[in-house]
């Protein structure tokens, strides 16, 4: 029998997810969890064979929660990624994550996902192959997502919904719950989290310096040493904007931007 745990903050989804898993007689869901927290307790108490968790969560990132467990467990559960956004993909398997599903879920989908769980659970050797697997997805999904067009992005500003070009944005910030969009002379508002704003950014040319911002790789102007190792970019702004950056991305950035 194939031991199945839910994490969802929407009790419907839960409960939809749930009744499409029981339609496959091996499937036992053996528990629910609302929160990321509480699905963490809960998976290391029941030790699941599989966790579908919900990316959007209301106290956690569901990828966080996903990366948690697989580091905290001996024998880890395989973990699906679920979202109504397809754009998330990328993020999901970044994780040793099998597979990624998009709300609404249908059966003919689903039944696939839980294929794969099976074929990977009589796997001889399960931990080696799901990261092979998700290597092959990985690549799959960035080649196809850097070959598309830039998406727009909706945004706000003077009670006027506007599309702008991800190409014109300078920076982005965390301005209370939602992500604000700077472009070189102008500042809009949006009803993306910081979080979702990247995830509909082009990773090739964007990049999370901080926890609070998401800069232009191609509107940075200068680096500048600040403190303990940590550095500042300053972008081509009307305002030349002082952007901080974490320590532990420092490395990564100085690559990116080819030094």
């Amino acid at each position: 029998m194939l031991k199945v745990f839910i994490v969802d903050d929407e009790a419907p989804a839960r409960l939809e997810l749930r009744y499409l898993l029981e339609q496959f007689p091996d499937v036992s869901v053996i528990g629910e969890a609302g929160s990321g927290e509480e699905a963490i307790d809960s998976v290391l108490q029941l030790m699941p064979d599989a966790v579908f968790l919900d990316i959007h969560l209301q106290d956690r990132d569901g990828v966080d929660v996903g990366q948690e467990l697989l580091e905290s467990m001996v024998k880890p559960p395989v973990i699906i990624f679920a979202s109504a956004y397809e754009i998330h993909a990328v993020r999901a398997y970044e994780t040793d994550a099998i597979d990624y599903i998009v709300k609404p879920f249908s059966e003919t989908r689903l039944e696939k996902t839980v294929n794969r769980v099976r074929k990977l659970l009589r796997a001889a050797d399960p931990p080696q192959a799901a990261p092979l697997l998700e290597e092959q997805l990985q690549a799959l999904l960035q080649n196809f997502l850097e070959d598309q067009q830039p998406r727009r992005i909706p945004v706000e500003k003077n009670g006027k919904i506007m599309l702008i070009d991800p190409g014109d944005i300078v920076y982005a910030t965390l301005d209370g719950r939602y992500a604000s969009i700077y472009t070189a002379g102008e500042k809009y508002a949006t009803s993306f989290t910081l979080q979702e704003l990247e995830s509909r950014l082009s990773p090739k040319h964007f990049f999370r310096t901080h926890r609070a911002y998401i800069v232009n790789l191609s509107k940075t102007a200068e680096l500048v040493p600040w403190f303990k190792g940590s550095i500042h970019l300053v972008m081509q702004d009307n305002r030349r904007t002082e952007i901080p950056v974490s320590r532990n991305v420092v490395k990564e950035l100085k690559k990116r931007l080819g030094f």
